[in-house]
C-alpha cells in the first residue's frame, strides 16, 4: 500500500499558484487606490506584506493539515488531493474573510464569487503536491523475521503505454497564455512605465492582463490541448519533445485559421501561437504520466458461430438453403 510522503519541496510548489493568485489579486486591489474618485486609502507598506504572507501561511498550514489526513486514509490519488487543496483554499479564504486578513474585503453580495479563483488555485495546489511529493510504500501488516522475508524482484512493466488524459495536467498548462501575457506586459511597463506612486500601474497592469488572458484563453486552450493530446495517441508519441512539436504546429495551425479575421496582426499571432503551443504541450505531457494501454473491450456474443477470424472461409461465403 502507497501514500503522499511529506516533501517541503513539493510544499514549495504547490505554493505557486496560490501565490500567483493571491499576488495578482492584492495588485488589483492596490489598483483601486489610484481611481479617480479612489475607492480606497493607499495602506503602508507592511500592512501590504502581512496580510499576504498571512494569507499564505494559512495556506500552508491547511494544506498539510489535508495531505496528513489523506495519508492517514491512505489515500494517494491526485484528484483526492486537488479536491482537498480547493477545500483547505475556500477555508483559508472563510478564515481570512472573518479574521481580517484581506486587506480590502469583497464588497456585500460578491463574498462567494470572490473565492472562487483562490479555490481554483487551491485545487491547483493540492494536484501539484501530489504529483511532486511522490510515493512511498507503507507496510500493512507486520513484517516477518528476517529469516523469513524471500528476495523478490521489484515490480517493473514492460508492456506499451500511453499518455494519460489528465484534468489537472490541462489546467496546469492552460494558464501558459495568461503567464506569458503578464510577463510580457510586466518587461514593456517596466521599460517604459513612469516611476513614483504612478509605478502602481506597473504592478497592477499585468496582474489585470494575467487575469483577462486566463479568462479568456482558458476554454480555448484547453480544447487545444485536447486535441494536441489525441494526436499525439494517434500517431503513437509520448515524448515531451513530441508533444511541445504537436502543440507548436496545432497552434500555428489555429493561428492561421484566423487570419481572415485578424489579417493585420498574424505576424504577432503566429510567433506567440508556436512558443504557447510548445511550452503548453510540453507542460502538459510533463504532469500528466503514462498508463498503461488498456486491454481490448470484452466481446458479448449470443452466436457461437460468428467467433471466427476476419480472414476465415466462412466471411466471405454464404450458406444456401434450398427451400422447395
Amino acid at each position: 500500500m502507497y501514500v503522499v510522503r511529506n516533501s517541503s519541496r513539493a510544499l514549495f510548489a504547490a505554493l505557486v499558484p496560490l501565490a500567483v493568485v493571491h499576488a495578482a489579486l492584492l495588485a488589483m486591489a492596490v489598483l483601486t487606490t489610484q481611481t479617480v474618485p479612489a475607492q480606497a486609502i493607499m495602506p503602508p507598506p507592511d500592512k501590504l506584506v502581512f496580510p499576504y504572507a498571512g494569507r499564505l501561511a494559512l495556506d500552508v498550514v491547511l494544506l498539510f493539515a489535508g495531505h496528513s489526513v489523506l495519508r492517514q486514509f491512505k489515500i494517494c490519488n491526485r484528484v483526492a488531493y486537488a479536491l482537498i487543496g480547493g477545500v483547505m483554499a475556500a477555508t483559508s479564504y472563510l478564515l481570512a474573510m472573518r479574521n481580517g486578513l484581506l486587506l480590502f474585503p469583497p464588497p456585500p453580495g460578491s463574498e462567494i464569487t470572490a473565492g472562487l479563483l483562490p479555490t481554483a488555485a487551491g485545487m491547483l495546489a493540492g494536484f501539484l503536491y501530489g504529483q511532486f511529493a511522490g510515493l512511498e510504500a507503507i507496510a500493512a501488516t507486520p513484517q516477518p523475521a528476517a529469516t523469513e522475508i524471500a528476495a523478490s524482484p521489484p515490480r517493473v512493466f514492460d508492456g506499451p503505454v500511453r499518455v494519460r488524459s489528465s484534468v489537472g495536467a490541462i489546467a496546469i498548462a492552460v494558464t501558459v497564455p495568461a503567464a506569458l501575457s503578464a510577463v510580457l506586459a510586466f518587461m514593456v511597463l517596466a521599460l517604459l512605465g513612469p516611476a513614483g506612486p504612478d509605478s502602481i500601474i506597473t504592478a497592477a497592469l499585468p496582474a489585470q492582463v494575467f487575469l483577462t488572458v486566463l479568462i479568456a484563453t482558458t476554454v480555448p486552450s484547453a480544447i487545444l490541448l485536447l486535441a494536441v493530446h489525441h494526436i499525439a495517441r494517434a500517431f503513437g508519441r509520448s515524448r515531451g519533445g513530441e508533444y511541445a512539436a504537436i502543440g507548436s504546429l496545432v497552434a500555428a495551425g489555429c493561428a492561421v485559421l484566423l487570419t481572415p479575421i485578424i489579417s493585420g496582426m498574424i505576424v504577432l499571432l503566429l510567433p506567440a501561437a508556436l512558443v504557447n503551443g510548445a511550452i503548453m504541450g510540453a507542460l502538459y505531457r510533463r504532469f500528466a504520466g503514462i498508463e498503461p494501454v488498456p486491454l481490448p473491450e470484452v466481446v458479448i456474443a449470443t452466436d457461437a458461430q460468428a467467433l471466427v477470424g476476419a480472414d476465415h472461409p466462412s466471411r466471405r461465403q454464404h450458406g444456401v438453403i434450398l427451400s422447395s
